[in-house]
């Protein structure tokens, strides 16, 4: 079984800038850069060395030659990068093997950038053991460079269609009958029982789909025929209860003994579970004695005066898997705040993994670093006790991530007498600063429309500048019980935000604002971010849908090259829904707490 990793494939994420630039090393103002990138990602890189050259030479502070060269190394470069399509992978699944090849499992993305000088119509996946089809799409345009437009392509394939194993997926771009371009990848198909043995949290997340049981080359209407999610935040960090915990804190004596409050706050925080502590072994009554654990395992670490760093040998390595071997905890955890002894996680199964340095190690599910330094010295000045508690209190900290809600200090503006409805009215507000974080507008129209009618509560409906035109205003005019506010003063607006009853957004600013001033939410969320990490702490619902490149990370609608249906397809009915679930249980809690 190939061992999984959720780890992203981050070579090619900084295809994307966050804004609405695009690929901003071919940026047209970039010069001599522009030339270089096409070298480096489109043409025979055994024939760009000239163009290169000359690009290096247009550099030179002589006007003349860069007056020269420059436009000499452009062309050549153009000329050159025409001659053949290209392409630039920027996902395949999320998970990968140790050596880092993509394990495919469920349904899963497969995005490229497609660098060509052809029109593009269609690109297509196919299966190598069979040459069908598996999935289909027409890319989408994203810029044009000389004689080189930039294509995203975003296929979605159903795993069920191809054998477990290592094989390849072949890519190939067409330009109406004429192949434009072809490419291929390795990859390790996986089945999806292996996969929710290895991972069992996959269930929750919003980028593992399940294929539908029939294979098809259609997985895009099954994952968009999929219900949308209702989420209820603050989510905890651990999706199941820990019943087994793995401590490990295999340094010194004195490393041991500052980590022993850090042991037994991890105790009272885990009553029920069976704890189990690895140390090396002249450290192990001292911890037996702490009463911190209930199981006791040992290593022996040798230390090297030459490199100043601690190893095992072959015995003590026999020993340790051992050990191990066959073992399974809810959670381990390595106490060291070093950079040592954190793969020593990896020779047993854990549900969840945390430690220190979470950058260094991908593996770990959570993690923390901290750092602190001196006025002269820069040198660290937290103790190393409270630096090894820090990490166990960061997880009880996050174990109910429900955070106080701050009322204004300040009652509502006078100003707004007129315009305040008798009872607490309903907040729609449409806009995101990002077009693809945006549900669309239209949907929003017919929303307020329905919650106006069926909550019997005024709405208040806010727009985007950049989306409010003349249709949006008529169409506002016709809806009864509907309100187009205009643009408020910030205080002005949170005064308002602070008396609705229930508070309707696309994830966006406004609504965390909703949210911390203690109002009934419903967010209306894209998948480019885990919705844990941008949803509201103080309750309410987040809608979402679960798609194969969840977690993109997107800022430009463009470039997700499905239109960013994930968001757009959620429906007018099934947001209303929500709505009105949360507006009826908001009248209940607001109604008991009058009473109080």
């Amino acid at each position: 079984m190939a061992e999984v990793y959720s780890v992203r494939n981050v070579g090619h994420c900084d295809l994307y800038t966050d804004g609405n630039t695009l690929l901003s090393h071919l940026s047209p103002q970039a010069g001599p850069t522009r030339a270089a990138a096409l070298l480096d990602g489109v043409i025979f890189r055994h024939i760009g060395w000239l163009a290169r050259r000359l690009i290096v030479w247009s550099r030179s502070r002589n006007p003349v030659v860069g007056f020269v060269l420059r436009p000499l190394g452009n062309s050549l470069a153009t000329l050159l990068a025409v001659s053949q399509t290209r392409f630039s992978i920027v996902q395949i699944g999320w998970m990968k093997t140790k050596t880092g090849v993509p394990i495919l499992s469920g349904i899963v993305a497969f995005r490229v950038l497609v660098h060509s000088r052809h029109e593009l119509t269609e690109v297509l996946a196919y299966s190598d053991d069979t040459g069908e089809v598996i999935s289909r799409i027409a890319p989408v345009r994203l810029m044009t460079t000389g004689a080189v437009t930039t294509w995203s392509a975003n296929l979605w394939i159903d795993t069920s269609c191809l054998n477990v194993g290592k094989q390849k997926i072949h890519i190939r771009a067409w330009s109406g009958s004429r192949l434009a371009g072809r490419m291929r990848r390795f990859v390790v198909v996986q089945s999806e029982e292996t996969t929710l043995s290895a991972v069992p949290d996959a269930v929750h997340s919003s980028s593992y789909l399940q294929s539908s049981g029939s294979p098809t080359n259609d997985a895009t209407s099954w994952v968009l025929s999929r219900p949308v999610a209702r989420h209820y935040p603050p989510n905890p960090l651990f999706s199941g209860p820990i019943n087994s915990i793995l401590v490990l804190r295999t340094d010194q004596l004195g490393d041991v003994a500052a980590s022993l409050p850090a042991m037994a706050r991890l105790r009272k925080l885990f009553p029920q579970a069976k704890v189990t502590m690895l140390l090396q072994t002249a450290n192990v009554p001292v911890a037996q004695a702490s009463g911190v654990a209930d199981e006791y395992l040992d290593l022996t670490l040798r230390y090297d005066p030459k490199t100043e760093r601690r190893y095992l040998d072959a015995e003590s390595d026999v020993h340790l898997r051992n050990q191990l071997r066959g073992r399974s905890f809810d959670l381990a955890i390595d106490l060291s705040p070093g950079a040592e002894s954190q793969p020593l996680l990896l020779l047993c199964s854990a549900r969840y993994r945390v430690g220190f340095k979470p950058e260094q190690f991908p593996f770990l599910d959570f993690g923390i670093e901290v750092i602190s330094r001196e006025a002269i010295n820069r040198k660290p000045v937290i103790s190393h006790t409270a630096h090894v508690e820090l990490l166990v209190s960061s997880i009880e900290k996050l174990m109910d991530q429900r955070r106080e809600t701050v009322p204004r200090c300040e009652s509502i503006s006078s100003q707004f007498d007129q315009i305040r409805p008798h009872d607490r009215p309903i907040i729609v507000h449409s806009g995101a600063r990002h077009p693809i974080n945006r549900w669309p507008i239209e949907n929003f129209l017919t929303l307020c429309a329905a919650l106006a009618a069926e909550s019997g509560r005024d709405v208040l409906l806010f727009v985007d500048g950049d989306t409010l035109n003349d249709a949006v205003r008529v169409r506002c005019t016709e809806l009864p019980g509907v309100t187009l506010m205009d643009h408020l003063p910030m205080d002005a607006f949170d005064a308002l935000v602070a008396q609705a009853a229930l508070f309707v957004a696309n994830d966006t600013g406004p609504k965390h604002l909703a949210a911390a001033r203690g109002v009934p939410v419903v967010s209306i969320a894209i998948p480019r971010l885990n919705w844990e990490e941008w949803g509201q702490n103080q309750g309410g619902v987040i809608l979402s849908r679960a798609v194969p490149c969840a977690g993109c990370g997107l800022n430009n609608r463009d470039a997700c090259g499905r239109d960013a249906a994930c968001i757009t397809t959620i429906s007018v009915e099934t947001v209303l829904k929500a709505a009105l679930d949360v507006f009826e249980q908001s009248k209940i809690e607001y109604k008991r707490m009058s009473q109080d």
